[in-house]
Order: structure tokens, then sequence, then C-alpha cells
């Protein structure tokens, strides 16, 4: 009996020895954790005393995101200037060779790839190629500029300089003695003024090309790996890897009009003989493509597709997006769009022209 209860009182001490160490443990967790939200908030607290700063000094406080109106106009923007400067100091040059790397939203795709074959030839350039490296290869040199740049500012910002937009940063960079890089502001305006990426012809394989060649304007040829064996002998159309040639715009499609109001495809009132159309929805002032599943009265319930760029289309998922809407919120009908790949589809030029007139 008496080894019975030596064994039960060893068992009950290291079980109150295990619970203070399990509490001393969390306890010293919590500290931690209220250290570093102490620490966040007094950072959330700097940049909020910097911000009410720039605001009362009547700087910018308009977010990216928000400022720019779209990722491809401003690339052409940040262009312009940069093939004029080669223009003016370099007349002779015919030939432009880009080097990047590949992002899927930003480089290498379809509305990069029309920038690629129009906006060099304005300028007077005969050939144009442009190369994407692979992740984590041959961007040394462009982030060596950039890494510069930055700490330049932040010794600006150390020496107890506010930097508060833009602006700002282009003019205290710009009056460093000892930078040697040359420097372009680009504002708002140049940016919101660029005209949007018309409906281009998707390119099959865009992930896996790494050289797109333009010699003709609205034309673009492209392989899955870059070829400069005849470079010398001025050409950069070589047959090599399985050349392939795309025109990027269709004859018709430059140039979109829509001579009066598509009466033809909005009837007056949505009824029963409507189901199953297609139809374009005016969803706070954004057009949604779908299919009309049920018409009562005034109002129609659709299966609305959601946007993933310009005139392109997907289905939400996991969860389908229906609804009713109001008759007069049926912007069209509309044929039936074009698969583009395995998800997203577009809709006719026309009807995307005609969406744009409408919810402009």
């Amino acid at each position: 009996m008496k080894v019975r209860i030596e064994e039960g009182e060893r068992q009950r001490r290291r079980g109150e020895s295990m619970r203070r160490s399990a509490k001393k443990k969390l306890e010293i967790k919590i500290a931690e954790l209220e250290a570093i939200l102490a620490k966040e908030r007094a950072k959330a607290q700097k940049y909020k005393k910097r911000y009410q700063r720039a605001k009362k000094e009547g700087a910018s406080t308009t977010s990216p995101r928000t400022a720019v109106k779209a990722l491809l106009g401003r690339q052409k923007a940040h262009l312009d200037p940069i093939l004029n400067q080669v223009r003016e100091q370099h007349p002779d040059v015919c030939t432009l060779h880009f080097f990047s790397d590949a992002p899927a939203t930003q480089y290498r795709q379809k509305g990069n790839f029309f920038h690629l074959s129009t906006e060099p030839f304005k300028y007077g350039f005969k050939q144009i190629s442009w190369h994407f490296f692979e992740a984590s290869h041959g961007k040394g040199a462009p982030d060596g500029v950039g890494g510069a740049l930055k700490r330049t500012a932040d010794k600006i910002v150390a020496h107890g300089e506010d930097i508060p937009n833009a602006q700002t940063l282009y003019e205290k960079l710009k009056g460093q003695e000892n930078c040697s890089i040359d420097l372009h502001f680009i504002p708002e305006s140049d940016i919101e003024a660029k005209p949007e990426v018309p409906a281009v012809t998707a390119v099959k394989g865009t992930t896996r090309i790494h050289q797109a060649i333009s010699m003709k304007p609205g034309e673009m040829m492209y392989r899955d790996i870059s070829c400069l064996c005849k470079w010398e002998e001025g050409t950069l159309d070589c047959s090599c890897f399985n050349l392939q040639k795309v025109s990027l715009l269709a004859s018709d499609q430059s140039k979109v009009h829509v001579k009066e109001p598509i009466k033809s495809w909005r009837p007056e009132v949505i009824e029963e003989k409507h189901i199953g159309e297609w139809c374009v929805v005016n969803y706070d002032n954004d057009g949604y493509p779908g299919i009309i599943l049920d018409v009562e009265e005034h109002s129609v319930k659709v299966k609305c597709t959601h946007n993933k760029g310009i005139n392109k289309f997907c289905w939400p998922s996991p969860r389908d997006d229906i609804n009713w809407y109001g008759d007069w919120q049926i912007l069209c009908l509309m044929p039936e769009p074009q698969l583009v790949n395995r998800r997203a589809f577009s809709v006719e030029p026309s009807v995307w022209k005609y969406m744009e007139d409408q919810l402009q």
C-alpha cells in the first residue's frame, strides 16, 4: 500500500512539474507575441504619421495599384522615352533587342506582344527581338541599377529628408552628383492617356516562348529557344528551333466600328424565348458576359463569367456566379464567345467595342 502511495505521489508531482513547464513556455510565447505586436503597432503609427504629413503637404497618397489604369499602359508609357532617346542618340540603329524576365502578367503575354510588334516601328526601327530569361537568370545588371537607386534613396531619407511621392524621388535622385544613371519621370497623365490594347489574337504556347521577333507591324514570329546564329548577316528570322509566325491583329480588327446602337442585339424586353442565349450584364458599370437561365417579368436570371483581363473571361470556381438582374441591366445579347485556351474565352471584337463604348 505504501509503495502505491509513493508512486501516486511521484506521478502527481511529475504532472505538476510538466504543467508548470508548459505554463512557463506559454507565458514566454505570449510575451514574444506581445513584443512583435508592439513593434508592428509602432511601425503602423510611424507610417500613419508619414501619411498624415504627406497629406497635409498636399502630396499624392494614392496607391500605385489604383493610380495606374492598366499595367500595359504603364509599360508603354515607360518605353516611349527610352525609344526616343535611342533614336536621338543613335539614329543609325535599326534593330532592337530586349532582354527581360518572363512574368505572364507583364512581358510574356499577348498585350506586350502587340506593343512589341507596333510601337518600335513608329520610331523607325526595322527589326525587334525580345528575349525572355528563365527564373533567376540574367537579371544581375538591372537589379544592380535598381539596388543603387534604392541605396541612394535610403541615404537621402537617413539624412532627414522626406520622399512622399515619385516626383520628389526623381528630383532628389537627379540632384545627386554621383548618380550616372539616366532617369525619366512618367507623370500619371501620360500613363492614363495611353489607349488600351485592342482585341489581340492569342498566341498558342505563350508560356514556352523565349524569343519573340517582329519585322512587320502587327506580325510576330516566336520560338521556344532564342537563336541569333545569323545576326551578323542582319537576319533574326532564321528557321532554327521551329520558328513560327502569327498575325496578332486580323485585318478587320484594327478598326472596329459600330455603325449604330446594336438594337437587334438588345430587344426591348427580355422574354422566355431568350433563355439559353448569351448576353452582357451591366453590373457596377462593368460588363460581364453570361447565359440567360430564367426570365420573370422584368427580372433576368444570368450565370455570369468573371473578367480576367482585356477581353478575357472565364467561369468562376468553385462556385457559379448566378444572380437575378433587372431587365435594364442586360446591355445586349451576343454570340457565343470563342475559347482562347482551356479556361478563358473572349467575345467578338465588335461586341467588345460596343461594351467599351456603352460602359465608359
